[in-house]
């Protein structure tokens, strides 16, 4: 639905109607870009962070965070994980094997990260 005003005909409701439609849009604009100053960027693909063992207390990191204490990146490590029989490719989805289990590794699902591993942080590969 709309209305149609003839800039033309009648000049002054022409210019009240544009300067509340501009108002209208600048109020809508600056709602919106408070709500992204307020939420923070989500990064595809990346892990929950986590400390080593010493700082946080915790005795497991995710995969990202063992690559990185490794000194490895973490598709290196991924495949270093699946030659141990740790993990096993299922498509495009890795899938924690019994011997995984049983080493210590751990599969955790969150709603801002996505599915990841958790491995004990002294694994040996």
């Amino acid at each position: 639905m709309g209305v149609f005003v003839d800039r033309d005909q009648e000049p002054d409701l022409y210019r009240e109607t544009y300067e509340e439609a501009q108002r209208l849009i600048r109020v809508s604009e600056e709602v919106r870009l408070a709500a992204e100053k307020v939420e923070p960027p989500r990064e595809e693909g990346r892990e929950p962070a986590a400390a080593p063992a010493e700082e946080n207390g915790f005795d497991k990191l995710t995969t990202s965070k063992l690559a990185k204490a490794l000194g490895l990146k973490t598709a290196e490590l991924g495949d270093k994980l699946i030659h141990a029989g740790l993990v096993e490719r299922d498509g495009d989805e890795l899938k924690l094997t019994a011997k995984g289990k049983a080493t210590g590794g751990e599969f955790r699902s969150s709603g801002k990260f996505g599915p990841y591993f958790l491995w004990p942080a002294d694994i040996h590969l």
